[in-house]
């Protein structure tokens, strides 16, 4: 690492030491703190490395960075339960503090514009707004079974019928956005902790923190490259190329994978690594006819050739 800026951030403001934190690779955390790594930088979401440690879970790497000063100040996308009219909902919530920040501000604003727009039955459904003097909160629907990830850590492998049920479910409510009216909405960060499913079962799709309102054929560079979740990161997104609503297919097509698979069937490598090998050898999971049906092989392989996600609804 001689020679090299520890604290060099991408376009949405994410350094190495961020990455780390969220992908769990302690070893890196360690060397980018003994290289001088600013524990307590921010994205553009007012998170630190911290958060995003908290965030997924990784004890360890909290410790380490709490040991080295790092804060989470309570950033910008963080969900609690509330009652709101005698109701269970969801809050998101930045605190003043961050909300301080003008960027940060923005973007949770464009997020809160965004899901006003938004009606569907696969969609998480946005309730309202609340006055608070110390917060920006705005209130979702709560969906007490989870994450499509916290099933799939559960249950692992799902049976043919569930799985294309969930995938309709997902497929119905990316549609909707990419048919949205007067411009298609680009999610850009579809994972299955972006998928919470309701008390009758059903998908839905949530988080638009990063999703974008798409404007003519291709976005490019107005859509920020290298957005979003490495292991779902469709190759364009990668290379920083234009792109357009193809790369939530391409998200779609891997959470379909790994519902059939029980899980990512290359979890045990780097993300950005994997990311890497998407991009530039045009790597793609392998697909066992024992436990895919022919017809959601096809799927798969048309999905990464981009099929519009209209065309199995």
């Amino acid at each position: 690492m001689k020679g090299v800026n520890t604290n060099l951030a991408d376009y949405d403001k994410r350094t190495a030491l961020h990455l780390a934190s969220c992908e769990g690779c302690t070893e890196i955390v360690i060397l980018l703190l003994e290289r001088g790594a600013d524990v307590n930088s921010m994205d553009r979401w007012g998170r630190t490395p911290l958060s995003d440690a908290r965030s997924f879970g990784h004890q360890e790497i909290c410790k380490i960075l709490e040991a080295h000063g790092g804060t989470d100040p309570g950033a910008y996308g963080e969900v609690y339960l509330v009652k709101w009219r005698g109701t269970e909902v969801a809050a998101k919530t930045i605190r003043s503090s961050i909300a301080s920040n003008n960027i940060v501000k923005d973007n949770f604003l464009k997020e809160l514009a965004l899901w006003q727009k938004l009606r569907h039955p696969n969609i998480v459904q946005f309730l309202g707004v609340l006055n608070h003097p110390d917060r920006l909160i705005f209130l979702t629907e709560y969906l007490r079974n989870g994450s499509l990830y916290d099933i799939l850590q559960k249950k692992g492998r799902l049976d043919p019928l569930t799985a294309v049920a969930y995938a309709l479910d997902i497929a119905r409510g990316m549609n909707y956005l990419h048919q949205h009216k007067p411009h298609a909405i680009i999610h850009r960060d579809l994972t299955p902790r972006n998928v919470l499913q309701s008390e009758a079962g059903r998908l839905k799709v949530t988080d638009f923190g990063l999703s974008k309102i798409a404007q003519g054929k291709d976005v490019g560079y107005k859509m920020t490259g290298g957005t979003g979740s490495y292991r779902y990161m469709a190759p364009e997104v990668y290379r920083r190329e234009s792109y357009g609503k193809s790369v939530d297919v391409f998200s779609f097509a891997l959470i379909v994978h790994e519902m059939f698979q029980g899980g990512p069937s290359n979890r045990g490598e780097d993300p950005e690594e994997l990311a890497d090998k998407r991009a530039y050898e045009d790597l793609r999971p392998h697909l066992p006819s024992i436990v895919y049906p022919e017809p959601v092989k096809k799927l798969l392989r048309d999905a990464g050739i981009r099929i519009q996600i209209e065309a199995y609804v």
